[in-house]
């Protein structure tokens, strides 16, 4: 698939090098850890928002973290249905990735 991203986040070191993209019908979320990249259809999309780091209250991260989520501010994906349907991963802006992301949601 040759499509444009609606957002791309930078490398960094709290996201462990990966990429998380947001694509007009779904978010693909790389993995190093997990050996692939997870693909989320947007229907499958339940609720996505910001989180803090786990220091502040209620900051810990319930489900995979793909990621160093835990120390810093960070989204949390909650799918629909899957294996696991919470995810927790840290792109470069998590306010922007989140509010990108709600303009795709079915509804939105």
């Amino acid at each position: 698939m040759n499509e444009t991203p609606l957002y791309r986040s930078k490398r960094t070191l709290k996201s462990l090098g990966q990429e998380y993209r947001i694509y007009p019908d779904r978010l693909e979320l790389q993995s190093w850890l997990l050996f692939h990249t997870i693909v989320v259809p947007r229907d499958e999309i339940q609720d996505v928002e910001v989180r803090p780091s786990a220091f502040r209250w209620k900051g810990i991260t319930w489900g995979i973290k793909i990621d160093n989520c835990d120390l810093c501010q960070h989204v949390l994906l909650t799918k629909t249905r899957g294996f696991c349907r919470c995810i927790g991963f840290s792109p470069d802006e998590p306010e922007k990735f989140v509010e990108i992301c709600n303009t795709i949601l079915p509804g939105q």
